[in-house]
């Protein structure tokens, strides 16, 4: 009951709040109303802990909620600070009106279906009026050249009801505002093809469903992978993900088909977060330090880091189907295929030919041709890679384990030292570029 009375309480002050911003948006300047919204998110920080002010903060221990609104109202008022208003008033009321109206019919029991995207529990109904609230406030405060766009709003729509799913802990509080700013942001850069974009976001999300449901990758891992490919397809283009597609696929393939794999007779329920982002986050890097620059360098990182992160994988599952027995680089003795620090003749030979492969596709869809030498440097670059991580995983994984963080993990989302160890290992990749091309260019 008490939990209750508190959620009731804290909506109803997030909703007048909102309304009230709302108001003071048609009444006073923005230059007035930042220092008051700065305040208010101050003020909700500094008495966050006060005890008689708890049935207003926190509905559970775990809720942070009341952080994340004000931060969210923030975050949207200065990024769109140089946009027409109407943007950053349909962002509030998103959060305002079409967030509650999901609470609030999202608690309804009956013929009610729920379900579960990251870790807050959603529902049928919730989803329903979030849909139908946001739709109506979109007709309200878009003008007319907007609302007429169809494709447009669809994705706006989709994007505000992502921002909403993927919360957690009140996170949709921060997630929608920002979400929503950063969408009309993009807008107004210029982009138009929504049509493109609606195709993207559906084959992402059944995409991403699936990939859960057949226990490729998690729930945080669907949602990651999902926000990359966003990206890459979307802001980056077919050339940045062509070549991240051709390593995901292989090694799920080589992954299912792997003795390693089919010995463990463990139940796996796929990738999570750490272990994508360890294969992805330095050609990620990549990608953005070169749409910023244009400078083609970056273009060989990126190139260099998926060429590593597919030899790691190829050697690790590959090796193990055509040889039985591995030599371990940690004691200088053979042991089964498989183990940590480990090399055989079919694995290393499998890390140069996905090397070589992601390289030489790479290069002809960024540059349109084939230049060997370039190829050959990108190719040793990834499989040298694939040798740092054998020698990372062989003399450093251990002593991670020994570490209390590792030893004692959270659950079975938190990073672990073999995401360490392949962060570490497709790192060195650009080091080996660079070296590489100086010596022999």
């Amino acid at each position: 009951m008490k939990n209750k009375k508190a959620l009731i309480i804290r909506k109803l002050v997030h909703f007048g709040t909102g309304l009230l911003i709302l108001i003071l948006t048609y009444i006073i300047d923005r230059d007035v109303l930042m220092p008051l919204i700065i305040g208010g998110t101050i003020f909700s920080f500094v008495t966050f802990r006060h005890k008689n002010l708890q049935l207003v903060h926190k509905t559970s221990d775990d809720s942070l909620g009341t952080l994340f609104y004000p931060l969210g109202i923030l975050s949207s008022f200065l990024i769109l600070a140089d946009l027409p208003l109407f943007y950053f008033q349909i962002s509030l009321m998103v959060l305002t009106v079409s967030d509650l109206l999901a609470n609030l019919f999202g608690q309804i029991k009956k013929r009610n279906i729920t379900f579960i995207v990251w870790k807050d529990k959603k529902s049928i109904y919730g989803l329903a009026a979030y849909t139908f609230s946001n739709l109506a406030i979109f007709y309200t405060f878009l003008p007319t050249e907007l609302l007429s766009d169809v494709f447009f709003v669809f994705s706006l729509l989709l994007v505000a009801i992502a921002f909403e799913a993927i919360s957690s802990r009140g996170s949709d509080n921060l997630t929608i505002p920002l979400g929503l700013s950063l969408f009309f942001i993009f807008k107004n850069t210029g982009y138009s093809d929504f049509l493109f974009l609606n195709l993207v976001l559906i084959a992402l999300t059944f995409g991403g469903y699936y990939l859960f449901k057949w226990k490729i990758l998690t729930r945080s891992g669907s949602i990651t992978a999902c926000l990359v490919g966003l990206y890459l397809l979307v802001f980056a283009g077919w050339n940045w993900i062509l070549p991240v597609l051709f390593f995901f696929v292989s090694s799920v393939v080589f992954t299912i088909i792997s003795p390693v794999n089919r010995r463990k007779k463990v139940q796996n329920s796929g990738r999570n977060a750490w272990q994508v982002l360890a294969n992805i986050l330095w050609a990620f890097f990549s990608s953005i330090l070169y749409l910023f620059t244009k400078n083609v360098l970056f273009i060989y990182f990126f190139i260099a880091f998926v060429a590593a992160v597919t030899a790691d994988t190829w050697a690790s599952e590959i090796g193990p189907i055509f040889n039985k027995k591995s030599f371990s680089v940690a004691d200088c003795k053979m042991h089964n295929s498989g183990i940590t620090g480990g090399i055989s003749f079919s694995g290393t030979l499998a890390a140069l030919t996905g090397s070589f492969f992601v390289s030489a596709l790479s290069y002809f869809l960024f540059l349109g041709k084939l230049d060997w030498s370039i190829i050959g440097i990108l190719t040793f670059s990834g499989f040298m890679a694939c040798f740092a991580d054998t020698f990372l995983g062989a003399f450093v994984e251990g002593k991670l384990f020994r570490l209390k963080f590792f030893r004692n993990p959270k659950n079975s989302e938190s990073i672990s030292p073999n995401d360490m160890v392949n962060l570490g290992g497709s790192f060195t990749a650009f080091i080996f570029y660079l070296l590489l091309h100086f010596l022999i260019l």
